[in-house]
């Protein structure tokens, strides 16, 4: 059996998209994580929540976008797992930069498979990262994600920062890390957005800024904040 930091890993298809599901080696807890992209960047959060009984799971999608189509496939994946691998409805989306943008739409398409949410120097508003890149490959992923053009893409109205009003209804619970020097996600524009929003709405939110850390290193050394925000947070 494949192993994933000492623990047993499941490698499969799933709608012609390579899958993983890693579990605990003791009891499970019924709770699990759905790290949304680049599966194995810093995994030390995942590595403590698996250690006390929590499942990660992980689907391949096309972009790294969070465009309709990537939404829907892991809406079904996330159902799929709930019911193969007795895991709760609810699950704890990990997504660090544009896997913060995955984690976060999915948050807000689909709200009731949320129990708690914990996202890294997040990229929530695509107007910011398209228009503000001068990296070509950016420009070209997003326009085949997206579809807009040069001239079309001010009246583009589907990043997070768009309907945060989803997140506060129902009521997501939120700790999001970031780097105060991030040259490559500008927090005002994403991050500082989200900020606040839940503070002006009474959101359940929690913050924590590294100093002098520009978009990597992501997680913390001592990921026990995290690890507590969850355990806390996650209502089923």
């Amino acid at each position: 059996m494949e192993k994933w930091n000492g623990f047993e890993i499941s490698k499969f298809l799933f709608k012609e998209r390579n899958a993983i599901v890693v579990s605990p080696n003791g009891n499970s807890n019924g709770r699990w994580l759905f790290k949304t992209e680049y599966f194995d960047a810093f995994p030390e959060l995942e590595i403590k929540m698996v250690e006390k009984g929590y499942h990660l799971c992980f689907v391949q999608t096309k972009t790294r976008w969070a465009n309709d189509e990537d939404m829907q496939i892991m809406k079904e994946f996330a159902d799929f797992v709930s019911k193969e691998f007795g895991l709760s409805e609810k699950c704890v989306p990990v997504g660090m930069s544009c896997g913060g943008l995955k984690a976060t739409k999915f948050a807000e398409r689909y709200p009731e498979k949320i129990a708690v949410m914990y996202i890294d120097a997040p990229v929530l508003n695509i107007l910011s990262m398209a228009i503000g890149t001068t990296n070509i490959d950016v420009w070209q992923e997003l326009v085949n994600a997206y579809g807009f053009s040069k001239s079309t893409i001010l009246n583009f109205r589907e990043s997070p920062i768009d309907k945060m009003d989803v997140l506060v209804k129902n009521d997501i619970p939120i700790i999001m890390v970031y780097g105060d020097a991030d040259t490559t996600v500008c927090y005002t524009e994403n991050g500082k957005v989200l900020e606040d929003y839940y503070a002006k709405n009474n959101g359940r939110l929690k913050v924590i800024s590294k100093s002098m850390c520009g978009h990597h290193p992501h997680g913390l050394e001592d990921t026990s904040i995290i690890e507590k925000f969850i355990e806390e947070n996650y209502g089923e």
